[in-house]
């Protein structure tokens, strides 16, 4: 009887040894490859700086749109100017010259 108590004394430790084991592998799992992990923290980190310069340039392109409006609606001046920039509108007894660039003769 007495070397069965033996092994049994010796195969407990070596268990809860091991059950520990188990146990702290699967809680630090989570940390390292999980939702919450290292890397996908860097992940994150990475879209919140790629999203914070779309916003900066959409914020641009909103302002820029706010100043136009604004122009337009001060003056005249404004929206003749845009109306001849982009739709080449002339006043009464105005020309048009038109001037585009030819390529370069290859030789």
């Amino acid at each position: 009887m007495a070397a069965y108590s033996k092994t049994t004394s010796n195969t407990a430790p070596r268990l809860i040894a091991l059950v520990l084991l188990v146990l702290l592998v699967l809680i630090q799992y989570p940390l390292w490859w999980g939702k919450g992990s290292e890397r996908g923290l860097q992940e994150l980190n990475i879209q919140l700086v790629k999203q914070k310069q779309a916003n900066e340039n959409v914020l641009a392109q909103i302002n820029q749109i706010q100043a136009e409006a604004a122009s337009l609606r001060e003056g005249k001046d404004a929206l003749e100017a845009r109306a001849r920039l982009h739709m080449n509108m002339i006043r009464e007894n105005e020309v048009l010259f038109r001037l585009s660039e030819y390529p370069e003769d290859k030789k």
